[in-house]
């Protein structure tokens, strides 16, 4: 206080550092961060959740097979990968035949 007074009766400048200033402007930043942050969670903005759209429900089949049935199922599918095969080697014995490979 004595020294606002001596400041102020002769006329002196209160000459400030570089540091100071430094400090002084992140003080105010970090205060008015603190504001808003209270206003925010004092004062939250309402957000309406969006509509619901109505949809038909599926009912809910068994994801569970049987061996049998599974096993029956990857024997067709190795038959008719048999058969892919060996329809692809006639035709390449063909083709042998046509060209001259023996």
């Amino acid at each position: 206080m004595l020294r606002k007074l001596m400041y102020k009766w002769f006329g002196l400048t209160d000459e400030t550092c570089e540091s100071c200033e430094i400090l002084r402007e992140q003080l105010h930043k970090s205060d008015a961060e603190r504001r808003d942050l209270l206003h925010r969670l004092l004062d939250p903005v309402k957000v309406e959740p969006p509509p619901t759209q109505e949809e038909e429900f599926k009912p809910v089949t068994p994801q569970f097979t049987p061996w049998r049935v599974r096993q029956q199922m990857l024997e067709e599918e190795d038959r008719a990968k048999a058969k892919v095969i060996k329809d692809r080697t006639k035709e390449i014995a063909d083709l042998e035949k046509e060209v001259g490979i023996s």
